[in-house]
């Protein structure tokens, strides 16, 4: 991802994941994703902590996380140095909220679903806390789902989560759900409440199952809050070092590198979340190998479908041939019928049709099973241009035998035939000249001569050669006539060729659009991504990088969550 500045509004995360439930649209529109994608996006968070202050220069949100029972209040009061967190000691449960925050300080955007009515602000004016706003959060594990619910609505505001644990308590499931889930999206500070009962070997356990959480080298301090006065003997702890280190997280450079940190993991968990996507978009060479598949496919099944039309189309074309070749019909004024649609008709039916139709779905169900590529997108970017081949199929073939039949047989053929029609208009008329100038020719000479005027001999002979003027050209050009049988077959077997070849076509094309929004929807998904912003973690302080979770491999993560189902919530025993 390349390095870019990142900008000062925390919304980028929430227009991200719009920009991402948009292209989702687009995918699910053409078929790529179920309609269920965007679901996988609605897990993510784009809350982020700058969201509830309008000012840039916020303060700290530290946030204190922990069980029932382990002094997370206790642990608050004695940060403020008063008591602000109520603790009870017959129900040790958190219910509410307690935001510890300065005067100075305004939350200007809560948002509107958080309930107010358990959240109570305690204002001081403590100016080692001025940059500091503290959230004491209700008990996480409780058994009331109110509890939990406002957790997880504060829990992504929070700059610091202040992990607080007790040793009876520090191997809770619960938590360690919520924290290999949130890992990354905040910095991490550890307490190990109660320190007074607690043992260094149990300090030493926590410390290795947060290392294999990702935690290197995680900061956890040892508190003793257990209400004792310094002169009756509170056992040392590390609370000075807390103090130290909240105060050093309250600078305004820190906060500014957390908040873009924080942003830059809601990113990154939107991306986990998407990038999945991808994987349904198939790639250039599955849709090239599903293209010659289809070749291989329809090559195959034609031959058997040619061999199937091949007499069907010789008896339809001997039709015309029967029609053109009855003169008596043409006496009696039998009206020719018009053939080429019996032909396309009686050829292109239904069942030739739903051939095609199976063909089709067979390629694209065989394919759907051995392709990661969705068969709905198949279906659907073969679709429109198949459905066209299909209407034009009928017309196709008609077309073919209108311009067969238009002009049948070869050039030659036709010029002959042409040249012995104009014979048998040409000859006879000769013939008749002539007779006509023999007769006029011996009836001028009949007045001197009677033996110049023509006999019955010549009348016969006069009628034969006009007969034989007409009979053997038209005669010879009967034969030579072109085939009305041979020109419908000729039609039909090209109209049907022409045909199955745009229907070939069409299903390539629809292949070829595949292609086309397969790469469309890489390049803009990846255009998305390409703006990213990028922090550099190094130029944070040494203590501040050590808050932060690290990448853990797949198989830490899936013994991270056998060894956290495998811990009861109740029954931590302190290690001996």
């Amino acid at each position: 991802m390349p390095s870019a500045e990142l900008p000062s509004t925390s919304d980028l995360p929430t227009a991200q994941r719009q920009a991402l439930e948009t292209w989702a649209e687009q995918a699910i529109d053409a078929g790529w994703l179920p309609t269920t994608a965007t679901e996988d996006l609605q897990s993510v968070t784009t809350r982020a902590p700058a969201q509830l202050f309008d000012a840039r220069d916020r303060p700290l949100v530290a946030g204190l996380f922990g069980g029932t029972g382990v002094g997370k209040s206790t642990l608050l009061n004695r940060l403020a140095g008063e008591s602000i967190a109520r603790a009870s000691v017959e129900r040790p449960t958190s219910r509410d909220i307690t935001v510890y925050v300065h005067r100075s300080q305004v939350v200007d955007r809560l948002p509107a679903a958080f309930p107010m009515e358990r959240m109570r602000t305690a204002l001081h004016n403590n100016e080692q806390y001025r940059h500091v706003m503290f959230i004491d959060m209700p008990d996480f594990d409780s058994v009331e789902s109110a509890n939990r619910d406002l957790v997880d609505v504060w829990l992504p505001h929070l700059d610091v989560v202040l992990y607080v644990v007790s040793p009876e308590r520090y191997r809770d499931d619960q938590g360690w759900r919520l924290l290999l889930q949130h890992a990354r999206e905040h910095a991490w500070l550890f307490v190990m409440n109660h320190w007074d009962r607690g043992d260094p070997l149990q300090l030493d356990d926590f410390r290795q199952q947060l290392s294999a959480a990702g935690m290197n080298e995680p900061l956890i301090f040892r508190s003793d809050s257990s209400g004792k006065s310094e002169q009756q003997g509170r056992q040392a702890d590390d609370f000075a070092e807390l103090c130290s280190t909240i105060a050093q997280l309250a600078d305004e450079s820190i906060v500014r590198s957390l908040n873009e940190l924080g942003i830059l993991a809601r990113l990154k968990a939107l991306k986990s979340a998407s990038d999945p996507w991808l994987s349904s978009l198939g790639s250039e060479e599955q849709i090239s190998a599903m293209q010659a598949a289809w070749q291989t496919h329809w090559n195959s099944v034609t031959k058997d479908l040619d061999q199937t039309l091949a007499h069907k189309a010789q008896r339809l074309a001997r039709q015309y041939a029967d029609d053109e070749g009855s003169w008596l019909n043409r006496l009696r004024g039998k009206p020719r019928q018009p053939q080429t649609d019996v032909v396309s008709i009686s050829l292109v039916d239904d069942a030739l049709l739903e051939r095609l139709d199976t063909v089709v779905e067979d390629f694209l169900n065989r394919q759907g099973q051995h392709s990661a590529m969705p068969l709905a997108a198949q279906k659907q970017a073969v679709a429109r241009p198949y459905a066209r081949a299909r209407r034009d199929f009928a017309t196709t073939v008609d077309d073919a035998v209108s311009r067969s039949l238009a002009l049948p047989g070869s050039l030659w053929q036709r010029r002959l035939y042409a040249l012995l029609g104009s014979l048998c208009l040409l000859l006879p008329l000769a013939a008749m000249g002539w007779i006509g100038w023999r007769v006029v020719n011996a009836f001028a000479e009949g007045g001197s001569d009677s033996a110049a005027y023509l006999g019955s001999n010549f009348a016969i002979n006069g009628a034969l050669l006009l007969a034989l003027a007409w009979l053997i050209p038209a005669f010879l050009q009967r034969k030579m006539k072109p085939s009305r049988e041979k020109a419908a077959l000729r039609g039909v077997s090209n109209g049907l060729a022409t045909a199955l070849a745009q229907t070939s076509a069409a299903v390539g094309e629809g292949l070829g659009t595949l292609a086309t929004q397969s790469r469309a929807l890489r390049e803009q998904y990846q255009a998305l991504w390409q703006s990213l912003p990028h922090a550099a973690g190094d130029e944070l302080p040494e203590t501040v990088r050590r808050m932060l979770a690290s990448e853990i491999s797949q198989p830490a993560q899936r013994e991270l969550d056998v060894r956290a189902n495998t811990h009861s919530s109740t029954d931590s025993a302190p290690v001996s």
